[in-house]
């Protein structure tokens, strides 16, 4: 079974069609499993037994918003250290973290919270990967909510585009490779 966490949001909604029959995880209606990644009790019994039934967990559930406060920055890497800890506890063999490429800002742009998040989610994907655990981070482009916007995007932003065949692809890859 595949646990997606984030399931609502623009990426996750993608992914859910792509990958039937996943568990989704998110505070908004609609996941499967209703809950904040800030306060969730991984031992609540729902919770725990999904982990357990769990073969592998797509991690989405971070702000998408590189300008937000640093406060939300920061309560991501908590989230993420919290579920993953969970993630080991309860077995699941493998994780897939989505990264950026703010975590490796081009075009001179200087790396903000938001990128240094993602770096930390990514050095959090390797500690998790050790023993019998495996762990992909993808740095994942440019999903707008409206593809209409690709039109209008500056070039920067129109090169670094991801369509959903790409997205699937890339997460598909990252659940079936092997270390």
């Amino acid at each position: 079974m595949l646990i997606i966490t984030g399931s609502e949001g623009n990426i996750g909604r993608r992914l859910r069609r792509a990958f039937p029959g996943c568990v989704g995880i998110d505070r908004a209606a609609g996941a499967e499993i209703r809950a904040d990644l800030s306060t969730a009790d991984y031992g609540e019994p729902m919770i725990a037994a999904a982990l357990r039934d769990a073969d592998a967990l797509i991690h989405l559930a971070t702000s998408a918003n590189p300008d937000a406060p640093e406060a939300a920055h920061w309560q991501a890497v908590i989230d993420a250290t919290r579920l993953f800890a969970a993630c080991a506890e309860q077995g699941v063999g493998r994780i897939v973290v989505a990264s950026s490429d703010w975590a490796a800002p081009k075009n001179g742009a200087a790396i903000n919270s938001y990128g240094r998040s993602k770096l930390a989610l990514e050095s959090l994907a390797a500690m998790y990967a050790v023993g019998p655990r495996s762990a992909r981070v993808i740095r994942v482009g440019w999903v707008p909510h409206d593809p209409a916007a690709l039109a209008a995007a500056p070039d920067w932003l129109r090169q670094n585009h991801w369509d959903d065949d790409r997205l699937i692809a890339e997460f598909r890859q990252a659940l079936s490779s092997e270390e």
